[in-house]
């Protein structure tokens, strides 16, 4: 802006030497003038509306960065689900009665009891690869039609 007053004032000289008449000079000067409040008004209202558009983006840039430390949040709490040292699951043993952890995330069809070293059959609830020892309440097959075969 210190450019623009330093260009205006140098216009202003110019026509003060180049213009002999008083009133004349006078005119210009006063239209010059003019013009030069109209474009700073304008040059006013542009800033204000830049201003009021960065306004906006930093609080746009503020909901998102929110919106980024909750999913952030949301994406540990699952991490913290899903690697936690809580997922083993216990196993109690329908030979000898012990009691045992198994790795959650192994999911075997069958594990050996490290006691009585039984072979268990596990049911993870999946009924299309289910095959059912007789457990009396899957519903994927008829448990009177396996008596029979006996």
């Amino acid at each position: 802006m210190a450019n623009l007053n330093a260009k205006f004032k140098k216009i202003l000289k110019d026509l003060e030497s180049n213009i002999s008449d008083k009133e004349d000079l006078e005119y210009v000067k006063t239209k010059v003038f003019e013009i030069y409040n109209l474009l700073f008004e304008e040059v006013n209202k542009l800033e204000e509306l830049a201003e009021s558009k960065i306004a906006k983006i930093l609080e746009a840039q503020l909901a998102i960065e929110e919106k980024i430390e909750k999913a952030e949040k949301d994406l540990r709490e699952i991490q913290e689900d899903l690697y936690n040292d809580e997922s083993d699951f216990s196993i109690s043993c329908p030979y000898c009665n012990n009691e045992f952890l198994m790795d959650g995330f192994e999911f075997k069809d069958e594990i050996e009891c490290p006691e009585c070293e039984n072979i268990i059959e596990l049911d993870w609830g999946n009924e299309e690869e289910h095959s059912c020892g007789g457990c009396g309440g899957c519903g994927g097959h008829n448990h009177d039609d396996e008596d029979d075969d006996m």
